[in-house]
């Protein structure tokens, strides 16, 4: 069973805090099932839990919040990475080259993610690009806004580097098994 770490739904909670007041926080709650909003609301941070309910959380998010085009989940993105690096220190994240920093997206990938299996394709230094696929995903189709910020995200945070992430290829939007992404950086 696919499955993501409690810290997604932690920076989800915080996040969701922050943009709903708290009548608006309990509605959006009460839209979802029990045991989704018990896991958003007190959700371990190390604990496993069903990408299933994180699939729901998004779409309750998009059907609340609305999505922008995107850009509401990409924002969360952007949260939910900074919560899976905050342990670690911001002043030394940003000293390690791109190519070492897109070698490691598998690993940070796998180690919150239990979703999908990231692989990196090809690296050109040269041309200041990556391409990244990941496959065996069943996140759905508005994970991928998520995922796109949470690597533009990652990457930017490791490196220091200003990073843009486009979507290749989309499996949910194409066909096809996998996700592929570009990632550049200056």
């Amino acid at each position: 069973m696919a499955s993501v770490r409690g810290s997604a739904f932690v920076a989800i909670n915080r996040w969701l805090s922050e943009r709903l007041k708290r009548e608006g926080y309990r509605s959006f709650l009460s839209e979802m099932r029990t045991p989704v909003a018990r896991v958003l609301s007190e959700g371990d941070v190390w604990s496993w839990y069903p990408v299933e309910y994180l699939t729901e959380v998004y779409e309750g998010i998009a059907a609340h919040l609305g999505n922008g085009n995107g850009k509401v989940l990409e924002n969360l993105g952007g949260a939910i990475a900074d919560a899976e690096l905050g342990g670690a220190p911001k002043t030394r994240l940003a000293l390690l080259p791109m190519p070492r920093v897109v070698a490691r997206i598998p690993y940070l990938w796998s180690r919150y993610k239990d979703c999908g299996e990231f692989k990196v394709l090809s690296v050109d230094e040269r041309l200041k690009q990556a391409v990244l696929v990941i496959s065996g995903y069943d996140g759905g189709p508005l994970h991928c806004f998520v995922t796109r910020t949470w690597l533009e995200r990652v990457c930017g945070l490791l490196s220091g580097s200003k990073i843009k992430v486009r979507e290749r290829s989309c499996r949910w939007s194409q066909g096809g098994d996998a996700c592929h992404w570009e990632v550049t950086w200056e």
